[in-house]
């Protein structure tokens, strides 16, 4: 048994403009009359109302603005010597224990000029530099 593949080709578009021969031709092929779907390639936004406000902008908008860089939460030097003992090692982990950051990937940044009461050792957290001064100061290490 053989099979005609030609007959078996569903739905094939009409090619529209092409004069009468193409099965839409003619005057208006197959736009309709006049009208907004009529014109040039017939494209109307989802979101088009005709001449009605649209939704999106009777809704408020959203006021404020939040910064994607992430904010460096502040460890100052009076909180170090309050919270620290002699030859303490402030990391990331140490700083989360404490509850000033979240996640050990968090930012922090060690700020101040006072003087430190003991040696720390900080380790890959930021900090300003008068604060790395005041920790070399008080023989501390700083390793970045």
């Amino acid at each position: 048994m053989e099979v005609n593949l030609k007959k078996l080709v569903l739905n094939k578009q009409k090619r529209r403009g092409r004069g009468i021969g193409s099965g839409v031709g003619g005057h208006t092929v197959g736009y309709g009359q006049k009208g907004q779907g009529s014109r040039g390639a017939h494209k109307i936004k989802n979101t088009d109302v005709g001449g009605q406000i649209p939704l999106f902008r009777k809704l408020p908008t959203q006021q404020g603005f939040k910064s994607l860089n992430a904010r460096a939460a502040v460890v100052r030097i009076q909180w170090l010597n309050a919270h620290t003992e002699e030859g303490q090692v402030v990391d990331a982990a140490f700083l989360v224990s404490k509850g000033i950051i979240a996640k050990p990937k968090d930012f922090a940044k060690i700020i101040g000029k006072d003087k430190v009461a003991h040696k720390l050792t900080i380790k890959k957290v930021a900090m300003t530099a008068g604060a790395k001064a005041a920790i070399e100061a008080a023989g501390g290490v700083v390793i970045d």
